[in-house]
C-alpha cells in the first residue's frame, strides 16, 4: 500500500470497523486527525483502532497515544511502517513541563568552571552513603544541575521551534527526562519538593516542607538518605518518545537516557567534590506517588542522593584521640 499525499476527505469508515463504534469510541481530536488522511491511510488507522480496542478491552475513547502505543509493534506490512514514520513530519508533542503558578527560584546562570581533567574526575568518581549532613551551597546545586543536565541552546526540530538543547544526549532530540528534587539542606533554599525547570533554569517549588521520612518510606532500607542534601528523583515521560519510536523501543531509550543524565550527575558532583550515590531500590508506587506522577506515561526511573562528605580522616582522628586521652586517664 502507497502512502498517497493527504487531502481533506470524508471519513471512510472500514468493513472490519462498524460506522457507530467509529464515531463514538475515537477521541474527536483524533478524529479530526483522521479527517486529514486520504483513504488508505484511512484503513490503516481504524485497523489500528480496532487492534487496540481489542489488544487492551478499551471501553473508553480511544486517544492518539493509545493507537501508537500498542499499534506500533503489531505492523504487518512495510507500507504500514512507513506511514508511521510520517509521524516524524507532524510537530513534537510538548517537551518541556512547567509548574504553572509555582514558586520559582532563579538559578545561577554564570556557574563556576570546575578546574579538574575529565580523567581525575572518572578515576575518582565512588558511591558515597557518609554524608555529614551540612547544607550545600546555592550556588553547587546550581552547577549540578545547570553543568550535568541543563540547557545550552534551543534548536528548530519537530517542526517546533523551542526544541532545546541539553548537556546530555537524549533520544531523538526528544528528552524524556524530568529532574524532581527533595530538599533537606541547601542554603537560602527552603526545605521541600522541587522540580527542574532546564529551560527556565529555575526551581519550581511543588511543596514546602521536611521531606526526610517520606523519601525514606520511598526507599526503604537506604535511612542514610536522611543525611543527603539533596536528594534527586530522576523520571520520564513516555509520551515524548512513543509518537516516534513506539513503546518498547521508547522504554528502553528512556531508561539509556535516564543512565547518561545520571552519569553526567555524578561527574559533576565528583568535580564538585560532593559525595553521590544512586538508589535502585525505591518502592515504584510511593515514589510515584510522592511526585505526582501516574505511574504510566510518567514514572520514576532513578534515585540519586548529593551530600558534603564526611571527613573520615578527622572523624579516626578525633577517635583515636578521645581513645587517648581515655587510656591516658
Amino acid at each position: 500500500m502507497a502512502i498517497g499525499k493527504r487531502k481533506s476527505t470524508a471519513v471512510e469508515i472500514p468493513d472490519s470497523l462498524p460506522h457507530s463504534e467509529a464515531t463514538t469510541a475515537i477521541e474527536p481530536a483524533l478524529l479530526q486527525e483522521l479527517k486529514g488522511f486520504n483513504s488508505q491511510e484511512q484503513l490503516v488507522l481504524c485497523e489500528l483502532i480496532k487492534r487496540t480496542r481489542r489488544d487492551r478491552s478499551v471501553n473508553g475513547p480511544v486517544d492518539e497515544l493509545a493507537v501508537v502505543v500498542n499499534g506500533l509493534r503489531d505492523f504487518s506490512t512495510e507500507d504500514e511502517w512507513l506511514f508511521f514514520l510520517k509521524l516524524n513530519e507532524k510537530i513534537a508533542p510538548n517537551l518541556h513541563k512547567e509548574f504553572i503558578g509555582a514558586k520559582k527560584i532563579q538559578l545561577d546562570t554564570m556557574v563556576p568552571t570546575v578546574d579538574k581533567s575529565i580523567s581525575e574526575v572518572i578515576n575518582s568518581r565512588t558511591s558515597v552513603r557518609d554524608f555529614n549532613g551540612s547544607a550545600l551551597s546555592l550556588e553547587k546545586l546550581s552547577t549540578l544541575l545547570g553543568q550535568a543536565c541543563g540547557v545550552r541552546g534551543t534548536m528548530f526540530s519537530y517542526n517546533r521551534r523551542d526544541v532545546a538543547l541539553r548537556n546530555f544526549p537524549t533520544a531523538g532530540g526528544l528528552q524524556c527526562t524530568e529532574l524532581y528534587l527533595v530538599v533537606n539542606g541547601v542554603s537560602d533554599l527552603p526545605q521541600g519538593l522541587y522540580h527542574y525547570n532546564p529551560t527556565q533554569n529555575c526551581l519550581e517549588l511543588i511543596e514546602k516542607g521536611n521531606f526526610r521520612w517520606r523519601v525514606i518510606n520511598c526507599c526503604p532500607n537506604h535511612e542514610w538518605l536522611s543525611e543527603a542534601s539533596v536528594v534527586i528523583f530522576i523520571a520520564t515521560d513516555i509520551s515524548r518518545l512513543t509518537w516516534k519510536y513506539g513503546a518498547y523501543r521508547s522504554y528502553r531509550l528512556a531508561h539509556l537516557e535516564t543512565g547518561v543524565a545520571s552519569q553526567n550527575l555524578h561527574l559533576v558532583a565528583t568535580a564538585l567534590g560532593l559525595g553521590s550515590c544512586m538508589v535502585f531500590g525505591f518502592d515504584d508506587e510511593r515514589t510515584d506517588s510522592l511526585l505526582g506522577l501516574d505511574g504510566r506515561r510518567e514514572f520514576t526511573t532513578l534515585v540519586v542522593a548529593f551530600g558534603n562528605k564526611v571527613d573520615k580522616g578527622a572523624l579516626l582522628r578525633k577517635i583515636t584521640s578521645r581513645s587517648d586521652s581515655i587510656s591516658t586517664d
